[in-house]
């Protein structure tokens, strides 16, 4: 059943995508007066379709894409059956540069249209926030690498104001640090009864390091760790370690540290337990683990309609930021390939929103929309970037490249998309059997 899911959300997801991106062209296409042979959904053989005026729409076979087949879209004259059924007005080679363009661009423009529109309904709706963001704002956590620890910072301290405002829960703590900009970020604790306050200066290579009180929840228990023979169970608190209390998950990561065996006091469905647990030492990580991962700990919570569209479009820029920092570090040899994921990974994630509720499901449907949405901007052969590219060159250049070099660029690039699909499926494949 759960694969079942997995693999219905993996359509659902590529099908929205693909049909976005796929009626942007058709649409402008339309308005600009090219005849459209073919809208379909998928590659290869047809699975169904029918016909409406001069248009055969298609769910093909292959759900890895889709495609607008326009008249004359090659570049060439129309074939004998175009002739009769179009007159030449209607041949995309015969539209303006800014026309062709514009079709181009409008499969991308969709897609990003989508996160645009989508994602303020997300918040709007009601989306998955960490509950600290509600309670107020007592430190919990106060990392030795950060300025907060430098300063004298506490764990227990509480937070009274940021840049003068007063702030009621750790929300406001983070939407008054935000609006600080550059600057540096006057904060007012109180500890006990007394007051100070500290100032943080915007550093490249260093964050204050001051953590909200966040459970150490148990996610998931892996199996072979010394946490599974403890009998630790998913859903479990963690409350103190050899008697020292734990108020975050980062407390957790440090306590847990060393090979001699720890009590653990947990909380389970409101029972406390007692665990002995001994560490071992895992070298990929270069340090100590019980074999747990961190668990959710969420609320959900809904904004106004202009508040909605602030944090929407905020996460829009956010989203397109990170997909221009992952291509950068690929590039430099910073990030591997191996951390890009294909169709199996799509299908995991998606099957989870889909378990976890629609909004989430509409979150991955968005960002993902997003990051296609650009990526087929690059000037790459295959995509929509490079043919925009190509355009642009034979607009300087006063005449058409020929048929001949044209299809070879449409083979590299199908060549470079297909080494990519297997790449990604294969990485895919090595992360599920654990190799990855």
């Amino acid at each position: 059943m759960e694969f079942l899911v997995k693999i219905i959300s993996f359509l659902v997801v590529i099908g929205v995508i693909i049909f976005i991106h796929e009626l942007g062209h058709f649409l402008v296409a339309k308005y600009c007066g090219v005849g459209v042979e073919k809208f379909s959904l998928g590659f290869g053989p047809k699975i169904l379709g029918f016909r409406r005026g001069e248009t055969e729409y298609l769910i093909s076979v292959v759900p890895f894409g889709g495609y607008v087949k326009m008249v004359g879209e090659a570049g060439n004259a129309e074939d004998e059956e175009d002739k009769d059924r179009f007159p030449a007005g209607k041949s995309f080679t015969n539209k303006s540069y800014w026309q062709k363009a514009a079709i181009i661009c409008a499969g991308s423009f969709m897609n990003i249209m989508l996160a645009v529109v989508a994602l303020p309904v997300v918040f709007m709706v009601g989306i998955s926030v960490p509950s600290f963001v509600e309670k107020p704002p007592v430190v919990g956590y106060v990392s030795k690498d950060g300025t907060a620890f430098i300063k004298g910072v506490k764990k227990g301290d509480l937070i009274v104001e940021v840049n003068g405002v007063f702030v009621e829960n750790w929300e406001a703590v983070e939407k008054n640090t935000v609006l600080g900009g550059e600057n540096p970020v006057d904060f007012k604790f109180k500890r006990d009864s007394r007051e100070f306050s500290v100032t943080f200066v915007r550093e490249e290579d260093k964050e204050p390091g001051l953590y909200p009180v966040m459970p150490a929840k148990i996610g998931d228990v892996m199996k072979g760790f010394s946490a599974e023979g403890a009998g630790l169970l998913s859903g479990d608190v963690i409350k103190a370690i050899n008697g020292k209390v734990v108020t975050h998950w980062l407390e957790l990561q440090e306590y847990v540290q060393g090979a001699e065996e720890k009590t653990i006091t947990l909380e389970r469905n409101g029972v406390e337990v007692t665990v002995k647990v001994t560490p071992v030492f895992n070298k990929e990580a270069n340090r100590y683990l019980m074999g747990v991962t961190q668990g959710k700990d969420t609320i959900k919570k809904s904004y106004g309609f202009f508040e909605s569209i602030e944090r929407g479009l905020k996460k829009v820029v956010e989203l397109a930021v990170l997909f221009f920092v992952v291509i950068k570090g690929l590039i430099a040899g910073v990030f591997s390939i191996k951390m890009l994921g294909g169709p199996i990974m799509i299908a995991q994630v998606a099957g989870t929103a889909a378990a976890t509720g629609m909004t989430e499901f509409v979150l991955l449907v968005a960002a993902l929309s997003l990051h296609i949405g650009i990526l087929n901007l690059l000037p790459l052969p295959v995509l929509d970037g490079g043919l925009i590219f190509l355009l642009t060159l034979e607009k300087f250049r006063g005449r058409p490249f020929s048929e001949r070099f044209m299809n070879g660029v449409q083979q590299v690039g199908f060549v470079l998309l297909i080494t990519l699909m297997v790449v990604v499926t294969w990485n895919d494949i090595m992360r599920l059997i654990g190799w990855g």
